[in-house]
């Protein structure tokens, strides 16, 4: 569960400290001059694709519940981040792969990402949706007749006056 919650925490500072750490890494390994400005272009980028998945992650309820992100987020984020930081190394003839295999995992996250805040969804709503019918069944099947008053048990309380 502590892992789960430090990447419940960790999603909104990754998507500046991990931009920021490609634009710092390339420049100190030496990444070349054409490509620190291909970064200063992908980098944005990057930092809002890290934003809407970490807002995707947080829109589901039993993220927000539970303040931690499931063990797929967990799997997926860790191999995600890893691949940022390590294309921020700049291994010549590596960091091409290292930037596709980041790029796909990047896509696997935001879909996968997406289709669990999906199916949580629609379970929630399925849940809320049959509560109201059975608060519609209950209703039309479970009333008592109009006129009559508790079921049809009346309790009649008289009361006798001394002066009388």
């Amino acid at each position: 569960m502590i892992l789960r919650r430090a990447f419940f925490w960790w999603l909104f500072p990754s998507a500046v400290i991990l931009p920021a750490w490609l634009l710092i890494g390339w420049a100190a390994f030496g990444g070349g001059g054409w490509a620190f400005l291909g970064l200063l272009i992908a980098c944005p980028i990057l930092f809002i694709a890290m934003l809407a998945i970490g807002g995707i992650i947080r829109a589901r309820g039993s993220v927000r519940e539970q303040r931690a992100v499931s063990w797929t987020d967990v799997g997926l984020l860790a191999a995600w981040h890893i691949a940022i930081i390590a294309f921020g190394f700049y291994i010549p003839g590596v960091s091409g792969w290292i930037a596709v295999l980041g790029i796909l995992v990047g896509l696997a996250t935001f879909w996968v990402s997406l289709w669990e805040l999906l199916n949580e969804t629609r379970a929630r709503v399925q849940m809320t949706f049959d509560a109201y019918e059975r608060a519609a069944q209950q209703q039309q099947f479970g009333r008592p007749d109009p006129g009559s008053v508790d079921g049809g048990e009346y309790i009649v309380i008289e009361e006798r006056r001394d002066d009388e």
